[in-house]
């Protein structure tokens, strides 16, 4: 017991050491300010008296680090300290103003806390490109990165987060927030596009964040050359390449959107790709809830046809595709060549021009260019215009012309492919490999299955169940074998549902006194949804003696 006591003594004195040394360090981090239009370089990083530009401190060398020996080897290199003595240090922030900062190149900086590169409120700093080499633990939020603001166009990388084998690697990085483009506005003609376009972000190192950014106007979008990337919440639109690329293992891509390409070359331009030549190994990645969209404007500039999903030159092992939404006037939809225990589970994945060729969009897994089978995969609970899946198969449903997207999609034409109360997709779906939840995040099942696809019905909530609704009359209340629902309606839809949210019956074009026969109902409770000419008037609860 005495040596149990002093063991536990001896760990509470250490916690409370290292919180009072987190607590110093939170208190001694220091926020520096850098203005292009007010600063100097003989500033001292004051919010009186700001340096000048970004550019210009890491050039002075303001910036307290440490490097790796080199040549650099993961068995032996050591981290030895660079810029003794410098004023900003670990856990500090640059905070930028307006203007331009110029490029930023860092090359073997390596923080033990991160170092915070972000914009003073209200304010837009405009960096010409990043480029990290050798470098761990940076953050960058709610800056621009353009080289066009400076009369120019780099045909590389605006943001390129490099591993380097003399250096050493760069790790533990975030972009968040951030506006990264070639130019303001997408261009009209191709040659604009082949010779002005930057690439976005390209990522070649490990333990990356990439939140909610806005990737506009570029060739490629983000490329991930690495391990445990995350990339989230992000929008790249208006490009001539590929949206996004997968070249590394346990990647998360969730809730990105990826839209317009423009045709402007030989390149088979795809929403996202993956494959394994150079070396490549692509395992264990999840995509989830992401949109790609071939086009908004069916009118766009340089229109042509954009693949999804293309995974192509495997082997790919151990992927998850799920609730994504694709939208691509490409065969293309989702395609695995040469996959090992790769999942596609509740997709929507339809071309919106299915009877032009080169459409519709199939999700597909075949072979390996090579021949070799694919081996253990699943497609369940998808939508799309076709299937050919080397794989177990169910729950899939084809809907190949504008019949079938009408009768099961709010809106298609704008992209809106949540289900109509009518549509064959509700409670289709295999619970058992069925998300937890929905695109929306609704959680899975609503009624007595899930549903196909990436959207779970839900019926529209009540706003009150015990008035009228717009005037509508429903009665009696409670009831037995018969309801009257009288009132204000024209070309209206009415739907009831049990308590467990399934649907009882449905009834379209119909007009007030309306009189439903309940006599097949069991006692409990209901309710009746009402539209009138497309719109949602109501609900309201129902009691059944």
């Amino acid at each position: 017991m005495k040596k149990q006591l002093t063991s536990a003594i001896k760990e509470k004195t250490v916690l409370f050491i290292l919180l009072q040394i987190l607590a110093v360090n939170g208190i001694l981090s220091t926020t520096f300010y850098i203005d292009p239009t007010n600063g100097s370089n003989n500033g001292d990083g004051s919010y009186a008296n700001p340096w000048r530009t970004l550019e210009e401190v890491v050039n002075q060398n303001l910036i307290e680090s440490f490097k790796y020996t080199t040549p650099y080897n993961p068995t032996n290199s050591q981290l030895i300290a660079k810029n003794i003595g410098a004023p900003i240090k670990a856990g500090d922030t640059l905070a930028l103003l307006s203007g331009l900062h110029g490029q930023l190149f860092l090359q073997n900086y390596i923080n033990s806390d991160f170092i915070t590169i972000t914009a003073v409120d209200g304010q837009l700093p405009i960096i010409k490109n990043i480029h990290l080499q050798a470098c761990k633990n940076w953050r960058f939020e709610n800056i621009a990165v353009s080289s066009e603001p400076y009369g120019v166009y780099i045909s590389g990388r605006l943001i390129y987060l490099e591993s380097h084998n003399w250096q050493g690697p760069t790790s533990n990085i975030d972009v968040i927030n951030c506006e990264i483009y070639s130019t303001a506005a997408p261009w009209t003609v191709a040659s604009d596009w082949t010779n002005k376009a930057s690439q976005g972000i390209y990522i070649k190192g490990d333990s990356v964040n990439i939140f909610n950014n806005k990737i506009s106007n570029i060739s490629f979008g983000v490329q991930m050359v690495g391990d445990y990337i995350y990339t989230m919440g992000n929008i790249v639109q208006n490009f001539s390449g590929d949206g996004m690329r997968i070249l590394g293992s346990h990647i998360l891509m969730e809730k990105n959107l990826i839209k317009n390409c423009y045709d402007v070359d030989d390149n088979h331009d795809d929403g996202i790709q993956s494959f394994t030549t150079n070396g490549y190994i692509v395992d264990n990645n999840i995509v989830r809830g992401n949109i790609i969209l071939n086009y908004e404007d069916p009118n766009q500039p340089l229109l042509g046809p954009l693949q999804g999903m293309g995974f192509f030159d495997g082997f790919f092992n151990n992927w998850i595709i799920e609730n994504n939404i694709v939208a691509v006037n490409h065969w293309h939809g989702i395609t695995f060549l040469g996959a090992n225990n790769c999942k596609i589970y509740n997709n929507t994945v339809l071309d919106p021009t299915p009877n032009i060729t080169p459409g519709g969009s199939w999700i597909k897994i075949d072979d390996h260019k090579n021949g070799t089978p694919s081996s253990g995969c699943e497609v369940k609970n998808n939508v799309a215009n076709s299937f050919d899946v080397d794989g177990a198969t169910g729950n899939n449903k084809v809907l190949n012309n504008y019949a079938g997207y009408a009768d099961n999609f709010v809106d298609y034409i704008n992209y809106d492919f949540h289900l109509l109360p009518t549509s064959t997709l509700i409670d289709a779906a295999d619970d058992t490999v069925a998300p937890a939840v929905d695109f929306d995040g609704v959680v899975r099942p609503q009624g007595a299955h899930s549903d196909i696809g990436a959207f779970e019905f839900q019926p529209p909530t009540a706003v009150d169940f015990n008035s009228e609704i717009n005037n509508i009359e429903i009665f009696p209340n409670p009831f037995s074998d018969r309801i009257i629902i009288n009132g204000e309606l024209s070309d209206a839809a009415i739907f009831l549902f049990n308590e467990t949210g399934n649907m009882i019956h449905h009834f379209w074009n119909t007009s007030t006194p309306f009189n439903l026969n309940t006599a097949d109902l069991s006692t409990g409770i209901y309710f009746i949804y009402i539209f009138n000419e497309g719109e949602f008037q109501g609900a309201q609860k129902i009691i059944k003696q």
